[in-house]
């Protein structure tokens, strides 16, 4: 009696794509594609709600929220205004490229400093004292790690790129300047207009984190851990940025259109980055 060969489809176990998909009635390509079972696929009708590989994204994330990198209009219309007002600096007021490094160096700082509140607000470790405590652990070795990060990169800034250097030395010679030195050469490098541009990537960045944070509840069923390393992919990026564009720009002679252009850089490397952690949420 001639046997039959079983082919790799009639596997035990084994529904074939095309069946699973037919066997739903109205079921989406998605089904087709992936291969869901029956049991999972969308009913008739329903919201396709297929993200990355295949996974199923809430059905609150809606197409505007995608388009716009999971972020807030707000917070991106802030992001941009704010990042051209050096560009105003440059071509207005004659600002050199020390005083574009410092102001962008001290948005780093700000950075830093979101970061410890979200780390604080964090409910991925769990409620209680031990997680409370957790976070407190976790907020402080940070900002110290992070701070020390901060102020050696403010004082290479002072140092490289035409600022008094000797007062910024002199900030980290205070009690607890390696971690804390970069708010003094803050408040050393940042006067008048820079001061006021200062506060105006402050305020961004706190539209940032109300809409994005506070009210979407962004990023704070994560872990105080995996929030502590989030932001220096962003940094690292921005510092090679900075110096690498910071050099240019002196080759240059602090030329006015060498200096529009990096401000220009900046902001499209800070957009890049801004939507690429939001996105993070809808992937």
């Amino acid at each position: 009696m001639p046997t039959r060969r079983r082919t790799g489809t009639e596997t035990r176990g084994f529904v074939p794509r095309r069946a699973v998909a037919s066997s739903v009635p109205g079921a989406p390509p998605a089904a087709l594609h992936f291969g869901m079972p029956a049991d999972d696929a969308p009913a008739p009708g329903a919201r396709p709600t297929i993200g990355r590989a295949g996974r199923r994204l809430p059905a609150a994330v809606g197409a505007a929220d995608v388009a716009a990198g999971g972020s807030t209009p707000w917070a991106i219309a802030s992001l941009l205004a704010v990042n051209l007002m050096p560009l105003i600096g440059v071509l207005g007021f004659g600002w050199s490229t020390f005083d574009l490094m410092a102001l962008y160096w001290f948005e780093n700082g700000i950075v830093g400093l979101f970061a410890v509140l979200k780390i604080l607000l964090s409910r991925g470790d769990g409620d209680g004292p031990g997680a409370f405590l957790g976070r407190l652990f976790t907020a402080g070795f940070f900002t110290l790690h992070y701070g020390a990060f901060w102020s050696v990169h403010g004082l290479f800034v002072m140092t490289l790129f035409g600022g008094p250097a000797d007062r910024a030395f002199g900030a980290m010679d205070l009690p607890f300047g390696f971690f804390f030195g970069g708010v003094g050469i803050a408040g050393i490098a940042l006067q008048g207009g820079l001061l006021l541009a200062a506060m105006g990537l402050l305020a961004s960045h706190a539209v940032s984190f109300v809409g994005n944070v506070v009210v979407k509840g962004e990023d704070l069923e994560r872990t105080a851990r995996d929030l502590m390393a989030q932001p220096y992919g962003r940094v690292v990026v921005l510092h090679v940025t900075l110096v690498l564009g910071g050099f240019l720009v002196l080759g240059t002679g602090g030329a006015t259109a060498a200096l529009a252009l990096f401000v220009l850089l900046k902001t499209g490397v800070d957009l890049a980055a801004h939507l690429r952690v939001h996105r993070a949420r809808t992937d």
